[in-house]
Protein backbone atom coordinates (compact mmCIF):
# COMPACT_ATOMS: atom_id res chain seq x y z
CA UNK A 1 0.00 0.00 0.00
CA UNK A 2 1.36 3.42 -0.96
CA UNK A 3 1.87 5.92 1.80
CA UNK A 4 1.59 9.44 0.36
CA UNK A 5 2.57 10.93 3.67
CA UNK A 6 5.92 9.17 3.80
CA UNK A 7 7.56 11.61 1.39
CA UNK A 8 8.28 8.94 -1.30
CA UNK A 9 5.97 9.27 -4.30
CA UNK A 10 4.66 12.65 -3.17
CA UNK A 11 8.17 14.11 -3.33
CA UNK A 12 8.88 12.61 -6.75
CA UNK A 13 5.75 13.90 -8.52
CA UNK A 14 6.64 17.63 -8.60
CA UNK A 15 10.06 16.93 -10.13
CA UNK A 16 8.64 14.49 -12.65
CA UNK A 17 6.00 17.02 -13.65
CA UNK A 18 8.62 19.72 -14.15
CA UNK A 19 10.72 17.36 -16.30
CA UNK A 20 7.66 16.59 -18.40
CA UNK A 21 6.88 20.29 -18.76
CA UNK A 22 10.43 20.94 -19.90
CA UNK A 23 10.26 18.14 -22.47
CA UNK A 24 6.98 19.48 -23.85
CA UNK A 25 8.35 23.01 -23.97
CA UNK A 26 11.50 21.80 -25.72
CA UNK A 27 9.38 20.03 -28.31
CA UNK A 28 7.31 23.15 -28.89
CA UNK A 29 10.47 25.23 -29.28
CA UNK A 30 12.01 22.80 -31.76
CA UNK A 31 8.77 22.77 -33.75
CA UNK A 32 8.68 26.57 -33.78
CA UNK A 33 12.27 26.71 -35.07
CA UNK A 34 11.54 24.24 -37.86
CA UNK A 35 8.36 26.10 -38.80
CA UNK A 36 10.28 29.38 -38.90
CA UNK A 37 13.11 28.19 -41.17
CA UNK A 38 10.63 26.53 -43.52
CA UNK A 39 8.68 29.76 -43.79
CA UNK A 40 11.93 31.55 -44.73
CA UNK A 41 12.54 29.11 -47.58
CA UNK A 42 8.93 28.74 -48.70
CA UNK A 43 9.39 30.61 -51.98
CA UNK A 44 12.69 28.92 -52.77
CA UNK A 45 11.25 25.50 -51.99
CA UNK A 46 8.24 26.22 -54.19
CA UNK A 47 10.57 26.85 -57.14
CA UNK A 48 12.42 23.62 -56.39
CA UNK A 49 9.16 21.67 -56.24
CA UNK A 50 7.94 23.19 -59.51
CA UNK A 51 11.19 22.40 -61.31
CA UNK A 52 11.29 18.87 -59.90
CA UNK A 53 7.62 18.41 -60.78
CA UNK A 54 8.24 19.19 -64.46
CA UNK A 55 11.21 16.84 -64.61
CA UNK A 56 9.25 14.16 -62.72
CA UNK A 57 6.37 14.42 -65.21
CA UNK A 58 8.75 14.14 -68.16
CA UNK A 59 10.49 11.08 -66.76
CA UNK A 60 7.20 9.45 -65.80
CA UNK A 61 5.85 9.91 -69.34
CA UNK A 62 9.03 8.37 -70.79
CA UNK A 63 8.82 5.47 -68.36
CA UNK A 64 5.22 4.71 -69.30
CA UNK A 65 6.10 4.82 -73.00
CA UNK A 66 9.22 2.69 -72.51
CA UNK A 67 7.21 0.11 -70.60
CA UNK A 68 4.95 -0.33 -73.64
CA UNK A 69 7.90 -0.39 -76.04
CA UNK A 70 9.82 -2.88 -73.89
CA UNK A 71 6.81 -5.17 -73.59
CA UNK A 72 6.26 -5.09 -77.35
CA UNK A 73 9.91 -5.73 -78.16
CA UNK A 74 10.01 -8.57 -75.67
CA UNK A 75 7.12 -10.29 -77.44
CA UNK A 76 8.80 -9.80 -80.83
CA UNK A 77 12.10 -11.16 -79.48
CA UNK A 78 10.34 -14.24 -78.12
CA UNK A 79 8.58 -14.80 -81.43
CA UNK A 80 11.83 -14.69 -83.43
CA UNK A 81 13.65 -16.81 -80.85
CA UNK A 82 10.94 -19.48 -81.09
CA UNK A 83 11.12 -19.42 -84.89
CA UNK A 84 14.88 -19.91 -84.78
CA UNK A 85 14.56 -22.52 -82.06
CA UNK A 86 12.11 -24.53 -84.13
CA UNK A 87 14.93 -25.10 -86.64
CA UNK A 88 17.92 -25.32 -84.26
CA UNK A 89 16.52 -25.89 -80.74
CA UNK A 90 19.97 -26.54 -79.25
CA UNK A 91 21.00 -23.00 -80.21
CA UNK A 92 18.30 -21.30 -78.15
CA UNK A 93 18.04 -21.11 -74.34
CA UNK A 94 15.78 -19.25 -71.96
CA UNK A 95 18.03 -16.21 -71.84
CA UNK A 96 20.41 -16.69 -74.79
CA UNK A 97 20.70 -17.58 -78.48
CA UNK A 98 23.74 -18.82 -80.39
CA UNK A 99 24.57 -18.46 -84.09
CA UNK A 100 24.39 -21.58 -86.24
CA UNK A 101 27.54 -23.47 -87.11
CA UNK A 102 28.73 -23.35 -90.73
CA UNK A 103 27.28 -26.74 -91.58
CA UNK A 104 23.95 -25.75 -89.99
CA UNK A 105 23.42 -23.09 -92.66
CA UNK A 106 23.03 -25.65 -95.41
CA UNK A 107 20.77 -28.50 -96.37
CA UNK A 108 17.73 -28.99 -94.21
CA UNK A 109 18.87 -26.12 -91.98
CA UNK A 110 19.13 -23.65 -94.88
CA UNK A 111 17.81 -20.29 -93.78
CA UNK A 112 18.78 -20.85 -90.14
CA UNK A 113 21.29 -18.01 -90.30
CA UNK A 114 18.60 -15.60 -91.49
CA UNK A 115 16.34 -16.68 -88.62
CA UNK A 116 19.23 -16.21 -86.20
CA UNK A 117 19.96 -12.70 -87.48
CA UNK A 118 16.33 -11.71 -86.97
CA UNK A 119 16.26 -13.21 -83.48
CA UNK A 120 19.56 -11.58 -82.52
CA UNK A 121 18.42 -8.18 -83.79
CA UNK A 122 15.10 -8.44 -81.94
CA UNK A 123 16.89 -9.48 -78.74
CA UNK A 124 19.26 -6.51 -79.05
CA UNK A 125 16.39 -4.07 -79.57
CA UNK A 126 14.58 -5.49 -76.55
CA UNK A 127 17.72 -5.19 -74.39
CA UNK A 128 18.21 -1.57 -75.47
CA UNK A 129 14.64 -0.64 -74.54
CA UNK A 130 14.89 -2.50 -71.24
CA UNK A 131 18.19 -0.82 -70.33
CA UNK A 132 16.79 2.60 -71.19
CA UNK A 133 13.73 1.90 -69.04
CA UNK A 134 15.98 1.00 -66.10
CA UNK A 135 18.03 4.16 -66.68
CA UNK A 136 14.94 6.39 -66.63
CA UNK A 137 13.70 4.73 -63.43
CA UNK A 138 17.09 5.33 -61.83
CA UNK A 139 16.96 8.98 -62.93
CA UNK A 140 13.53 9.37 -61.35
CA UNK A 141 14.75 7.86 -58.08
CA UNK A 142 17.84 10.11 -58.17
CA UNK A 143 15.62 13.15 -58.74
CA UNK A 144 13.54 12.39 -55.65
CA UNK A 145 16.63 11.68 -53.55
CA UNK A 146 18.36 14.88 -54.70
CA UNK A 147 15.29 16.97 -53.89
CA UNK A 148 14.98 15.44 -50.43
CA UNK A 149 18.70 15.94 -49.72
CA UNK A 150 18.70 19.57 -50.86
CA UNK A 151 15.69 20.40 -48.71
CA UNK A 152 17.10 18.65 -45.64
CA UNK A 153 20.58 20.18 -46.03
CA UNK A 154 19.18 23.68 -46.46
CA UNK A 155 16.94 23.26 -43.42
CA UNK A 156 19.86 21.97 -41.35
CA UNK A 157 21.93 25.03 -42.29
CA UNK A 158 19.18 27.44 -41.25
CA UNK A 159 18.50 25.57 -38.02
CA UNK A 160 22.22 25.70 -37.28
CA UNK A 161 22.16 29.48 -37.64
CA UNK A 162 19.54 29.63 -34.89
CA UNK A 163 22.02 28.07 -32.49
CA UNK A 164 23.92 31.36 -32.37
CA UNK A 165 22.65 34.05 -29.97
CA UNK A 166 22.42 36.62 -32.77
CA UNK A 167 20.56 34.27 -35.11
CA UNK A 168 18.10 33.27 -32.42
CA UNK A 169 17.55 36.91 -31.38
CA UNK A 170 16.72 37.94 -34.95
CA UNK A 171 14.44 34.95 -35.42
CA UNK A 172 12.55 35.73 -32.20
CA UNK A 173 12.00 39.27 -33.39
CA UNK A 174 10.56 38.00 -36.67
CA UNK A 175 8.41 35.18 -35.29
CA UNK A 176 6.18 35.71 -32.20
CA UNK A 177 5.44 31.96 -31.94
CA UNK A 178 9.15 31.18 -31.76
CA UNK A 179 9.66 33.95 -29.19
CA UNK A 180 6.83 32.68 -26.98
CA UNK A 181 8.05 29.09 -27.06
CA UNK A 182 11.61 30.24 -26.26
CA UNK A 183 10.49 32.29 -23.27
CA UNK A 184 8.40 29.43 -21.97
CA UNK A 185 11.33 27.02 -22.23
CA UNK A 186 13.71 29.45 -20.56
CA UNK A 187 11.30 30.00 -17.66
CA UNK A 188 11.22 26.26 -17.03
CA UNK A 189 14.99 25.94 -17.36
CA UNK A 190 15.48 28.72 -14.80
CA UNK A 191 13.16 26.97 -12.36
CA UNK A 192 15.56 25.76 -9.66
CA UNK A 193 14.36 22.93 -7.44
CA UNK A 194 14.94 23.72 -3.79
CA UNK A 195 14.81 20.59 -1.55
CA UNK A 196 12.28 21.02 1.22
CA UNK A 197 12.95 19.90 4.77
CA UNK A 198 11.44 16.63 5.92
CA UNK A 199 10.54 16.18 9.61
CA UNK A 200 12.72 19.15 10.56
CA UNK A 201 15.93 17.33 9.58
CA UNK A 202 16.74 19.90 6.94
CA UNK A 203 18.00 22.32 9.61
CA UNK A 204 20.68 19.94 10.91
Amino acid sequence: MLDFDSGGLADELPGATRDLDRSVAQGEFDFAKTRFVRSLDAERNLRLFEKAGKERARLHAEIVNLQLVTRGRHEVALEHARAYGSVLPHRVGKTWIQPPAAFEKMGQFFGADRLYQRAARAAKEYAEARDLLVKRRDQLNALEEDLRTRLEDREAVLLGQLDSPRGLRIARQLDPLLDNSYQKLQALRDDIDVPRAVDGLGDL
